[in-house]
């Protein structure tokens, strides 16, 4: 009982620990001028996406913690992974290319610029994942999974900090919130940093202009079928192969 109490208290440590260092990374990078002497726009997406990370690394080690997320998850091998939640949507937004306009100007190649723009995305997503599902997720294990998403959900706008009274932000924190059980759902099955990063990808890629709208969405939809159907195929094949290495034990000791 005291063990599990101790446990518990760990945690919760951990997570204060995991989330202030988030919070003040996004302050840093997002509310002062901190980014604008950079230059690079894949630097510049990166270092805003980092506070997550970068606290989830600092509670795991200074709470001896450890993850159990990898990149491939329970859908090995690391490299079909990648194919799937990588290489699909970047060649896909690589088809469609950016859309140029008065706000837009592509110094080269339109479709470079749109895998380019989708990788700097899934980068981004993945930055923020590992701490939002890597590391908070698994350490409000103890709660109850509605009232873990939601809390999940409602620190992931807090760190946002945006805290206007309106109702888009309103909407935006239930969307947080339905984001934070789907893809909790998809971590809890695939423990994979690939695809629940791919997941929060969707949702960005969704709501940025700088793609043809329809091109957008056949991607977008083309990509989610595609990874639905492998996580739910993965699975249902583990299961078989489970149950296959279960029957032949039986067999053996007969």
């Amino acid at each position: 009982m005291k063990s599990s109490e101790g446990s518990t208290k760990k945690r919760i440590l951990a997570i204060i620990l995991f989330y202030a260092i988030a919070v003040l990374i996004r302050y840093l990078t997002n509310k002062t001028g901190l980014l604008d002497h950079i230059e690079n726009a894949f630097l510049k997406i990166c270092l805003q996406g980092v506070g997550p990370t970068i606290g989830a690394l600092v509670a795991f080690k200074a709470f001896g913690l450890k993850p159990v997320y990898s990149f491939a998850g329970k859908l090995k091998p690391l490299l079909l992974s990648a194919i799937v939640f990588v290489v699909i949507p970047v060649v896909g937004f690589a088809i469609i290319g950016i859309q140029e306009s008065e706000q837009v100007v592509v110094r080269s190649n339109v479709f470079l610029a749109g895998a380019k723009l989708c990788f700097y995305f899934l980068i981004y997503a993945i930055l923020e994942e590992i701490g939002w599902r890597v590391f908070l997720q698994e350490q409000l294990g103890f709660l109850n999974k509605y009232l873990k998403y939601a809390i999940i959900g409602t620190l992931w706008f807090i760190w946002h900090l945006n805290f206007g009274l309106t109702l888009s932000n309103l909407i935006f924190l239930l969307v947080l919130i339905l984001a934070s059980w789907g893809i909790g759902t998809v971590g809890d099955k695939t423990k994979s940093i690939l695809a629940v990063g791919a997941f929060h990808a969707l949702y960005n890629l969704f709501t940025a202009g700088y793609f043809d709208a329809k091109g957008k969405i056949v991607v977008l939809f083309v990509c989610a079928v595609i990874w639905i159907l492998y996580i739910v195929f993965y699975d249902k094949m583990a299961k078989r192969l489970l149950k296959g290495d279960h029957l032949h034990l039986d067999q053996r000791e007969q």
